[in-house]
């Protein structure tokens, strides 16, 4: 049996709106990803189990792991053999931590596994882009891109590799609180403008180059200073209830940035020590998490997708 998980991600990092992500993995050692198990059958399997299964669509053919599955065997693998895959879905969908990304990438990374393909990074990156279109619209790499190589990525189509590793430092921690309920990430882009101004659009890129620069000259709090989002947040911020409130509390405790991670309603705070990760993550849970949402102290999960077995039943 071939055992693969795939972290969750936060998407647009604040300062680059489709452009930038990072995988984060909680301190405390929970598994905040998908995992998926294939292993050789007699015919072709398909189960979903974990948290958040029943929330994806009760048809196999429906689901973008099995998906993945049949595609796979149709154009790279067709002389793999049948196999059973299991989905466990510990991510909830339209959480803004990249979730359909975490399926896909554990899916395809698994499956190259099982199947001896040995694709490369870039083909394997392709792939799943392919697979996280059919979910939000277009080709998206910046849940893609961390979920699978891990760390902060700048990343997009005009990017050699399509992913560039940006450094970062051991003593950041974000913080980020699903706050229970969800957000369409087609929706989500629905009320973002479909233009910028030469202004807005100066801005945004001389914020995203000094972003990664200072990044690379491991000058952190200048960096940090420059980590807000004046693409989606003004817009998508009037989504999701209790943002603003959450927003202006964790900076008021030491979070040095806070935005929302990818398309939402996931908020999250990055802050520069623990102790203000612990103040930021118990107010958080207290005032902006309901029953079915949750927060994690994180750290930058530098591994990305990885197997957890292999050749064990």
């Amino acid at each position: 049996m071939i055992e693969v998980y795939a972290p969750a991600s936060i998407g647009n990092f604040a300062v680059g709106f489709d452009a930038l992500g990072a995988a984060i993995a909680p301190i405390d050692g929970t598994l905040l990803g998908d995992v998926v198990r294939i292993s050789a059958s007699a015919e072709t399997e398909f189960v979903c189990s974990g948290p958040y299964a029943h929330k994806l669509p009760q048809q196999a053919e429906q689901n973008l792991a099995f998906m993945c599955m049949a595609h796979f065997r149709a154009t790279v693998a067709p002389d793999m053999p049948t196999a059973r895959m299991e989905l466990v879905k510990n991510l909830p969908i339209g959480s803004g931590l990249g979730s359909s990304a975490c399926s896909v990438v554990a899916a395809l990374a698994a499956l190259n596994k099982f199947a001896g393909t040995e694709l490369s990074e870039d083909a394997l990156i392709e792939l799943m882009a392919d697979f996280e279109a059919k979910v939000s619209g277009a080709r998206h790499y910046d849940n893609i891109t961390p979920c699978l190589l891990g760390g902060l990525q700048l990343t997009g189509a005009l990017i050699p590799g399509r992913s560039l590793t940006i450094p970062t430092p051991s003593n950041w921690y974000p913080v980020v609180a699903f706050p229970g309920f969800t957000l369409n990430t087609a929706q989500a882009r629905t009320v973002l403008p479909q233009q910028m101004s030469l202004h807005h659009g100066i801005e945004f890129a001389q914020r995203l180059s000094a972003f990664c620069t200072l990044m690379h000259q491991q000058q952190h709090e200048l960096a940090m200073e420059l980590m807000i989002d004046t693409v989606a947040e003004p817009y998508r911020s009037e989504l999701i209830s209790g943002f603003s409130a959450a927003k202006k509390a964790v900076l008021e405790l030491g979070a040095k940035a806070v935005s929302i991670s990818g398309a939402g309603p996931t908020l999250f705070a990055l802050c520069d020590n623990i102790n203000d990760a612990k103040n930021c993550q118990q107010w958080l849970q207290q005032n902006y998490v309901n029953e079915q949402g949750f927060s994690h102290i994180c750290q930058i999960d530098t591994a990305g997708t990885r197997v957890l077995n292999e050749g064990k039943e």
